[in-house]
């Protein structure tokens, strides 16, 4: 067994916790390697913790989560992006049941404007309790990011929802392995693993329709961008049209499939490099250049994570 499957199983796992199966991993595996591989880069974070809205049952919990989605949906459909997002339930100590989004929004890029986007964003969600209830509900809603674009934040913040993982799967025999030795669930997780608690809503995790199964097959996001011409459909992320300007006719995409999905179960080909030099459980399987980089690169990597955290 790996030291991170060790670490898992060692810590004493409530009954009732609800705990990330590899089929919901998975799913918001394969939603973020879809977002990724179309440059909507996941670097926003909002958490709603429900006691702090006044609901305490999971029907209550659900019905708010349900306006509230709609609601996300509206925003980002008012300002032409993409859905882009995915989101976790967990029960906390203190908080008690709380969700995670991990959204991409535009930032400031190099040789583009600086969008204001994620400022948008950040007050239009945490003024969105207050608008629900009539009065203000102090920390219910937190909203964190960084101002810039940073790619490698992407996988960072995906890692960060699956941290509940159930620490017993096994997602590659021994037999199977290079290596001789099992891969476990946890072994392709950076962070170490937290009870999530017995999370009663209907899912345990979940993913925007554009990153979800049926977007994946059509190869590429739905509720995307602006129409320019019957034909042109452009990317405001890239600057770039799917079409075949040539012709004049669109071009169609090639269904998407993960590289979970098409078989990968070891963190460098699930991974790209510039992510797996920040994170120190990773660090072993590429080359970093330097032990001074790699430092400065791992303490970023802690800041970030520890600044998303409940």
């Amino acid at each position: 067994m790996t030291q991170q499957a060790a670490r898992g199983l060692l810590h004493p796992v409530d009954a009732n916790s609800r705990l990330i199966s590899e089929r919901e991993f998975a799913s918001i595996y394969a939603a973020a390697d879809f977002a990724y591989a179309h440059g909507l880069y996941f670097n926003t974070t909002a958490t709603v913790a429900w006691r702090l809205l006044g609901d305490e049952g999971p029907e209550a919990v659900q019905q708010r989560l349900t306006v509230l989605l709609k609601a996300q949906r509206d925003w980002f459909d008012q300002r032409r992006l993409p859905h882009s997002w995915i989101y976790c339930h967990e029960v906390g100590p203190t908080v008690g049941l709380h969700t995670h989004f991990v959204l991409a929004i535009p930032g400031s890029r190099e040789g583009w404007p600086d969008l204001t986007l994620r400022a948008d964003f950040r007050r239009w969600m945490t003024g969105w309790p207050a608008r629900q209830l009539g009065r203000a509900a102090p920390r219910a809603v937190r909203v964190r990011g960084p101002a810039k674009q940073t790619p490698w934040l992407h996988w960072l913040l995906t890692h960060y929802l699956l941290k509940g993982y159930d620490p017993a799967v096994i997602v590659r025999t021994g037999r199977d392995s290079p290596s001789g030795r099992p891969t476990y669930l946890g072994d392709l997780i950076a962070f170490p693993w937290r009870d999530p608690g017995p999370v009663a809503l209907s899912g345990r995790v979940g993913v925007s329709s554009a990153l979800g199964p049926e977007r994946r097959k059509a190869g590429r996001p739905g509720a995307w961008g602006v129409t320019e011409g019957p034909e042109r459909i452009l990317d405001p992320f890239r600057g770039k049209f799917f079409t075949n300007l040539q012709s004049g006719r669109q071009v169609a995409a090639q269904a998407f499939r993960s590289r979970y999905e098409n078989g990968a179960r070891d963190v460098q080909t699930l991974y790209p490099p510039d992510f797996l030099a920040r994170v120190e459980r990773f660090s072993r399987a590429v080359e970093v250049v330097s032990v001074q980089e790699h430092t400065k690169a791992q303490a970023q990597a802690q800041a970030q994570a520890q600044a998303f955290d409940v």
